[in-house]
């Protein structure tokens, strides 16, 4: 019996720190309510991804942020060809390795590791959840050539479910589309810094050309949404 009061208080209190954070109010509840997905739909006008984040924060967007973050971290990129074997088990034993050596050789560069950087991801905007007045995000991750590799972030600790939440004129404009059967894509930033016990996975990509591939690891602080032009 006495846990039907609780409960109720529990969505009262979940309403009060969405009102807070969605109305742009000062409050101690902003990490909560990231921790759980749910963040307002940005329209960039203006802006650039870059205006979104701030020092120290290091932007990893396109390939030469990637390329310079990399060498401050790495030193230079792996020899993909000695990596490369026919026999699959022999490929990833010299896989295992060089992932091995590279975890020991960055322990001295814990400066690096613990530095915020920020990534995007791409998203599409699904089901409208209306208790939240927002819709669900169904996210993929982006793959980007650079001259180290393909690099593939991927995010650790993502929050159990994700919803971006429009102004309310935008709202009406997402719901139309959708109505028209158009998919709705969004840019999601991510905010993390690195894991200093897995930075970096080094592998080759499963596409058919088995390019070289690095996946940095990523445990994440804080997602934004923005909406990408129709």
């Amino acid at each position: 019996m006495k846990r039907k009061p609780f409960q109720r208080m529990s969505r009262l209190w979940l309403l009060v720190l969405l009102c807070h954070h969605f109305l742009g109010l000062p409050s101690v509840y902003s990490q909560t309510v990231m921790a759980n997905g749910i963040q307002p739909l940005i329209e960039l006008e203006r802006q650039t991804l870059h205006d979104l984040i701030s020092l120290p924060i290091q932007a990893l967007f396109f390939p030469h942020e990637m390329e310079h973050f990399l060498q401050k971290l790495e030193g230079a990129p792996p020899d993909w060809t000695q990596l490369r074997h026919t026999d699959i088990t022999e490929q990833s034993t010299r896989l295992f390795n060089w992932n091995r050596q590279q975890d020991s050789a960055r322990t001295d560069k814990n400066g690096l590791l613990q530095q915020p950087v920020a990534f995007l991801w791409t998203g599409l905007l699904r089901h409208y959840l209306p208790e939240f007045q927002g819709f669900s995000v169904a996210l993929g991750p982006e793959y980007t050539n650079t001259s180290w590799g393909i690099i593939r972030f991927k995010p650790a600790n993502l929050p159990d479910y994700l919803v971006a939440v429009p102004s309310g004129d935008l709202r009406k404009q997402l719901l139309a589309r959708q109505k028209h059967g158009e998919e709705i894509e969004i840019t999601v930033l991510c905010i993390g810094s690195l894991i200093s016990e897995e930075s970096l996975i080094y592998g080759f990509s499963h596409d058919g050309h088995h390019e070289g591939m690095i996946l940095p690891v990523v445990a994440l602080r804080s997602l934004k949404y923005i909406l990408k032009p129709s």
